[in-house]
């Protein structure tokens, strides 16, 4: 008697998690928990349920389950779901309000759009988000966020792995990816604009922060040379850095300065009015109240205009104080309308878009143009 033996070997659609269990010695929790990028898998046990599904072909779909649209509905499948990932130092990312109404603007955004948002964290080139891994996004928008010893590398290997639209880009951007920034040499031509029509000859920029930031003195350089090109007296203020002077960033004269109310007791010598412009919200408040102390605002002795991030954050200022809005709701529009082209079509050549900013309780560029 004779037995003939065959080997049955599973098809690829019908691979589901329980095999992925089965084949890599795990429960179908752990499995679950590593398509769903969770982190509380051991990396190597992670590692191992992915070389299984990687062995067996198994793919998680890039279109989620759920209802699909009738035949013939003119509308369109969902896409799936994106990362935001924050890439640079991580402790403190939720805590700040900027990243708090970007995520509140990136998720209304992809709301409308019915998709899902994961946020993520990369410090270094080798930890790549596990939702990049576990291949549960179809594309990801980087947003730096504070210091990072190979931010530019991060980048790029996140670029190379999944489609990847870059926020927020700094004056000098990663190639080989898209970026969406806001125009900062617009900012500082919409500063000297509104500060020369309020009749200012002198133009000072207030840098308030201790630390380079590029797109910070992008906007203060671009006021300083239209100043300087006119004939008018400029004058930077910069806080000292704690990596050197801050004197090689900015056109002369500079002074440092530790405390705002150094600006504001030399501006009670000057003949006025003079035009202040702080390159950011930073201080803002602290340094319109000790004008205002001696009345240097109401007078018109100081024009006053302020590049804020949001104008949620600028609450409480005088009115005469005028804001910049880098209108964040067009920056994440024109994130996600980037990232799903790029998702939908992946483009050889890569475009950097700048969004214009504009006074607050101005409408912005785009709905004037309409």
């Amino acid at each position: 008697m004779s037995i003939e033996y065959t080997n049955a070997t599973l098809n690829i659609k019908d691979l589901n998690v329980a095999d992925i269990a089965e084949l890599a010695g795990v429960s179908r929790a752990t499995v679950s928990r590593v398509l769903n990028g969770s982190t509380v898998v051991k990396p190597k046990t992670a590692e191992h349920i992915r070389q299984t599904m990687d062995r067996m072909g198994y793919v998680r779909p890039l279109v989620r389950p759920g209802p699909k649209p009738k035949l013939g509905s003119s509308r369109r499948p969902r896409l799936g779901s994106i990362a935001l990932v924050t890439i640079g130092s991580s402790r403190q990312v939720f805590l700040d309000p900027i990243m708090a109404i970007l995520v509140e603007e990136l998720q209304s955004a992809c709301r409308k759009r019915q998709l899902n948002l994961i946020l993520d964290q990369m410090i270094s080139e080798d930890q790549v988000p596990l939702c990049v891994l576990s291949r549960q996004i179809d594309g990801a928008i980087l947003m730096e966020f504070g210091p990072s010893e190979n931010l530019r590398g991060c980048i790029s290997k996140m670029a190379s792995l999944v489609p990847s639209v870059h926020l927020f880009a700094p004056g000098h951007p990663v190639e080989k990816i898209d970026h969406v920034t806001v125009n900062d040499v617009a900012i500082g031509s919409l500063a000297y604009q509104s500060l020369t029509a309020a009749g200012c000859r002198a133009f000072w920029v207030v840098h308030h922060r201790d630390y380079f930031h590029e797109a910070l003195i992008v906007r203060g350089r671009a006021l300083l040379d239209r100043a300087g090109q006119a004939g008018c007296v400029t004058r930077t203020w910069a806080r000292s850095m704690s990596a050197g002077s801050a004197r090689r960033f900015w056109p002369e004269p500079v002074t440092d300065f530790s405390s705002l109310r150094e600006v504001a007791e030399a501006c009670l010598e000057e003949e006025g009015p003079v035009g202040i412009f702080m390159t950011l919200e930073q201080g803002a408040k602290e340094l319109a109240e000790l004008l205002e102390a001696h009345k240097l605002l109401s007078d018109k002795k100081v024009r006053m205009v302020i590049a804020g991030n949001h104008p949620s954050l600028l609450t409480g200022l005088p009115q005469m104080v005028q804001i910049i809005d880098l209108d964040f709701p067009e920056l994440i529009h024109t994130a996600l309308d980037r990232l799903l082209y790029r998702a939908k079509h992946l483009p050889n050549h890569n475009l950097t878009f700048l969004v214009p900013p504009h006074f607050t309780g101005q409408a912005p560029a785009s709905e004037r143009r309409a």
